[in-house]
């Protein structure tokens, strides 16, 4: 998971979650478009190995001061902007969510349906600014800003307790010039991105605490150029300059620190024709730690349409990618621990391949491919009880090297017409680790975020909504086999072995949302107003599992229970 890369304006956002997942934590006031790219990269960003969701902002309005306040039972904030004078213009958006209140309202409903949980606090909220400055003749200057936070707590009847949280702050300014010959931006930003778990539970009389906190921080500085071509052929060229300080694993008082430097640029060719189009990209990268390593992204992508309702589309790419997210860390913790490449962990590195055909009937549109993908030095953290003394602070020395394979269809029908929309997707795919030399004696084991099949479905039509979607869980570690063993008094104590790694899979994740939107406007002020249900079916989905360690069992943990959802919306 820690290879796909969000973006926001080019700047990577690394906390890009909000709601444990349920959305992102940039403001849609603030969005003006969202691309995802599953292959075929452009140049001008790198260093992961997955996908890439690509959003860029709005630019204020020019006309006049507009206005929305949002009230929603996951998020509920407002958005202003406007003109400050005839060239600069200004946007702000914030919102907070009320999660941890309506908990405590529906305790009651809930507590037959949360694994015994005891208590549950979120304080979630982000803040986002902008300032555009039409400096005339083609050139503009902004300035943005980006502020978020989640932190999540709950507490268990044995009195064991967990909390997590991450926070984002980034920076921005970019310039943006045209001419004659081209096009040209110069961007430069401060990324940080600061995550924190703890742990506490009382296991045989003894109290443990366990606390784990990372920090990264980026500055980067970067220059794209697009040359004005005639014709259906054109090129883009930019390069970048990224300096990082890595603070991870922070225990008590071991510190990690480790600075690293990194350069690339990057040369795109591209061609557009009524029946053929194409991209290729070559991305040069040099990266600086505590010792120098080199590498050369290559991205293709094409489409041919060779009938007028066919058209065949394949992509190819080989990636290298310098921040690691070590896997194998404690059953249940869901954050990322970030560590960059150094002398014996090399970066990571992507080889893939996509080919399908993509169908137009009129308001249909079919499409099915097929995708394979190979992984090369995989970090896999081989003794987690290390993350909790000062060990920590040679991570280095204990982690495993392996590598990773995923192969899988994927099919799309969306059907627009001019009432109804309709959208059904399934993806059926396997993802595997293998290769270590420590972990699971070398032998294939499960990705964590392996699963087979992916269904969705989605239909719209005159402001009723219906999304459905049915997911294979996902792997983890836990739930051994049981025994027991003789102690030295002649006592049976009974112990876990665990066979394998990721040797338990997660329940099948179902969920039925439905609603209803009415809309209506008198002069400039239009409303919104969106009611319905979310978990309609009320399915138990546990994103978790803990330890009981008065039961000394492990037990399921699930926050959503089945919910009614509104949302209002004014704009003036």
């Amino acid at each position: 998971m820690g290879g796909n890369l969000v973006s926001i304006d080019g700047v990577p956002v690394y906390g890009y979650s909000h709601v444990l997942g349920l959305t992102t934590v940039i403001p849609n006031d603030a969005i003006e478009s969202v691309s995802f790219a599953k292959g075929g990269f452009g140049g001008n960003n790198g260093n992961f190995t997955a996908s890439h969701i690509a959003i860029s902002s709005k630019q204020p309005p020019e006309d006049r001061n507009h206005t929305t306040l949002s009230l929603n039972n996951f998020l509920t904030g407002g958005h202003i902007s406007g003109p400050v004078s005839d060239k600069i213009t200004y946007a702000l958006s914030g919102r907070i969510s009320p999660l941890g209140l309506e908990y405590v309202a529906l305790k009651g409903l809930m507590d037959g349906h949360l694994g015994s949980l005891n208590h549950f606090a979120a304080g979630i909220g982000d803040l986002y600014g902008k300032i555009h400055w039409n400096a005339g003749s083609g050139k503009w200057l902004t300035a943005s800003i980006l502020a978020s936070l989640d932190h999540y707590g709950f507490s268990m009847p044995d009195g064991s307790g967990e909390k997590m949280g991450w926070r984002n702050l980034i920076g921005s300014a970019h310039y943006h010039s045209a001419g004659e010959k081209g096009e040209s931006d110069l961007s430069v930003s401060y990324n940080s991105y600061v995550s924190t778990q703890e742990l506490s539970n009382e296991y045989h009389g003894t109290e443990n605490h366990f606390s784990l906190r990372s920090m990264l921080d980026e500055i980067t500085l970067s220059e794209d150029f697009e040359r004005n071509t005639e014709g259906t052929t054109g090129w883009k060229t930019g390069g970048s300059f990224r300096y990082a300080a890595f603070r991870p694993g922070e225990v008590a008082g071991a510190v990690n620190r480790k600075r690293v430097l990194m350069a690339s640029s990057y040369l795109q060719a591209l061609q557009n024709s009524k029946r053929l189009s194409w991209e290729g990209t070559l991305r040069p990268t040099v990266f600086r730690s505590d010792t120098t390593m080199f590498s050369l992204d290559i991205s293709l992508k094409g489409k041919w349409q060779f009938l007028p309702f066919l058209a065949l589309e394949a992509t190819a790419d080989a990636m290298s990618q310098y921040y690691h997210t070590l896997e194998g860390l404690p059953v249940g913790w869901s954050m990322d621990l970030l560590v960059p490449s150094v002398r014996n962990i090399p970066a990571e590195q992507m080889r893939q391949g996509y080919a399908g055909l993509e169908a137009n009937f009129g308001d249909h549109l079919i499409s099915a491919g097929a995708y394979i993908k190979e992984l090369n030095n995989v970090v896999y953290y081989k003794d987690a009880r290390n993350l909790f003394n000062s060990g920590i602070s040679s991570w280095q020395s204990d982690v495993d090297l392996g590598k990773g394979d995923s192969k899988g269809i994927e099919m799309m029908y969306l059907y627009q017409g001019n009432e109804l929309r309709v959208q059904a997707s399934a993806t059926l795919s396997k993802s595997t680790r293998k290769g270590f030399s420590v972990i699971n004696d070398g032998k294939p084991f499960h990705a964590p975020f392996d699963r087979r099949f992916v269904g969705n479905l989605s239909a719209q039509w005159k402001g009723i909504s219906l999304n459905f979607t049915w997911q294979d869980g996902n792997w983890i570690n836990g739930r051994g086999e049981r025994y027991t063993v003789v102690g030295p008094k002649g006592n049976e104590i009974p112990l876990e072995y665990y066979s394998s790694v990721n040797n338990y899979q997660m329940p099948t994740l179902i969920r039925l949302d439905v609603g209803y939107q009415f809309k209506w406007q008198r002069g400039r002020t239009a409303q919104e107003l969106n009611v319905g249900i979310f978990n309609v079916l009320n399915h138990y989905n546990p994103f978790t599992i803990y330890y009981d360690t008065k039961e000394e069992t492990w037990k399921e943990l699930a926050l959503v229970p089945i919910l009614p959802n509104l949302s209002y919306r004014i704009n003036f």
